[in-house]
């Protein structure tokens, strides 16, 4: 009798452990938009936090941009949302203008220690903030600046362009000139996509702005409409006229997306293009393979040539994940030393200086150099309520002037911005 029950105490035992693991063990499903990428520096992130925090495991998906975006929002509203999110914070910030659904990270941006707090200035910050929350704790900081095949440089006797008028040139140099010798016929001198607002408007003209070192693209700290004022108006009008005009990008761009020109770019088909700290782990090792400069946006008129830091970039946790204390333990752990030495080895980005900085790709090295001019993009999106709405009918208009050019330029832009001003107002009433 004293075997039998010994054995029924030991399965009894074996049976509660066995009860208890799936308990223990967690696997984070993390949506994304990174890519291999992406993929590669979770996988090492989970591995790292896994050390102190046995059983947890993680799942990284990675889907084109407008997929991830509709995905995450049908997911929140339909209470089947991942463990976590990890896109741009400009993108975290209209799934939450759809859902209302992502987790205020206050509390966990609050416990963080001393030695990683630090490093998130208040730009981070607020650009993490949006209706009083912190919907996300910054782990990269996005810097893009404007690269130029060096080769094609040399073999038209040329040098990094200074001003838009040398980028100008530069490109029609390029496209005349076959200066890859590859024969092809369809070279362009600059690569822009416009497929849709984000990448027409966010990635084109108003990162062409700030690159001009101007602080405000669209409205300034308190509402006002800005395309009208001169330094803007200026840096629009140049922008467009790539697509009505100067004839230096492909005739397809206005339908493009980041996918359509990273294939110009990494097809050697084309001789500038924008190039964010992102980009070059990969383009150091693939083509363009290292193949490129880099610098500062080129000035136009009297703009003041800088580098762009557009957004950072984080994760965030749904109201309704899976496991939401561990997903929100794991975005806390992002900011430690660790996290972002992995970050900044596969995806360029990080928000800490204090980084080994040694083995980094010769592409990255310019985003991280100490007197490397940065010019911050404002926070309208997590400032207006009606900012996602006035950007999108901005542009509307702009999409119209590609189509259909205005015999004055000049006379355009006031009218737009007028426009603007009538339908922030509409949409201010509106609530």
């Amino acid at each position: 009798m004293r075997h039998v029950w010994l054995r029924w105490m030991a399965l009894a035992i074996v049976g509660a452990l066995l009860a208890a693991a799936p308990s223990r063990a967690q696997q984070l499903i993390v949506w994304h938009d990174k890519g291999d990428d992406g993929v590669r520096m979770i996988q090492q992130m989970g591995e790292l936090y896994a050390k102190d925090h046995p059983g947890i495991t993680f799942r990284s998906v990675s889907m084109p941009t407008d997929q991830w975006l509709s995905r995450s929002i049908a997911a929140l509203n339909t209470n089947t949302a991942p463990d976590v999110l990890f896109n741009d914070g400009f993108l975290l910030v209209r799934v939450q203008q759809q859902t209302r659904k992502l987790s205020d990270l206050a509390p966990q941006l609050a416990q963080l220690p001393a030695d990683d707090r630090k490093f998130l200035s208040a730009d981070d910050v607020a650009t993490a903030t949006y209706g009083g929350q912190v919907l996300f704790i910054p782990m990269q900081r996005l810097i893009v600046g404007w690269g130029v095949r060096k080769s094609w440089l040399a073999n038209i006797g040329e040098t990094f362009p200074k001003t838009w008028q040398d980028a100008l040139r530069i490109a029609h140099k390029m496209q005349d000139s076959d200066p890859s010798g590859s024969g092809r016929k369809t070279i362009y001198g600059m690569a822009m996509m416009g497929g849709n607002p984000t990448f027409l408007l966010d990635a084109g003209v108003t990162m062409l702005t700030y690159g001009n070192g101007i602080k405000h693209a669209i409205v300034d700290d308190d509402g006002n409409i800005v395309i009208d004022r001169p330094e803007n108006a200026r840096v629009v009008i140049e922008y467009l006229k790539l697509y009505t005009e100067y004839k230096v990008i492909s005739p397809d761009t206005i339908n493009q997306l980041s996918t359509d020109m990273y294939q110009l770019i990494e097809g050697e088909r084309v001789g500038q293009f924008r190039v964010g700290n992102w980009n070059v782990a990969k383009w150091d090792k693939t083509p363009p393979a290292g193949d490129y400069v880099i610098g500062p946006f080129p000035a136009i008129g009297g703009g003041t040539s800088s580098y762009v830091v557009p957004a950072d970039r984080g994760m965030a946790v749904p109201v309704n994940s899976p496991h939401p204390e561990a997903a929100k333990d794991f975005v806390k752990f992002l900011a430690s030393k660790g996290a972002q030495q992995i970050s900044l080895q596969n995806m360029g980005g990080t928000v800490r200086s204090d980084l080994d900085t040694t083995n980094i790709t010769p592409g990255l090295r310019p985003f991280v150099a100490a007197d490397t001019r940065l010019q911050v993009a404002d926070n309208a999106i997590t400032t207006f309520p009606w900012f996602a709405k006035l950007h999108d009918d901005y542009y509307k208009l702009l999409v119209a002037a590609i189509s259909d050019p205005p015999a004055d330029w000049d006379a355009w832009i006031k009218q737009t911005a007028d426009k603007l001003r009538a339908e922030k107002q509409a949409l201010i009433s509106k609530g």
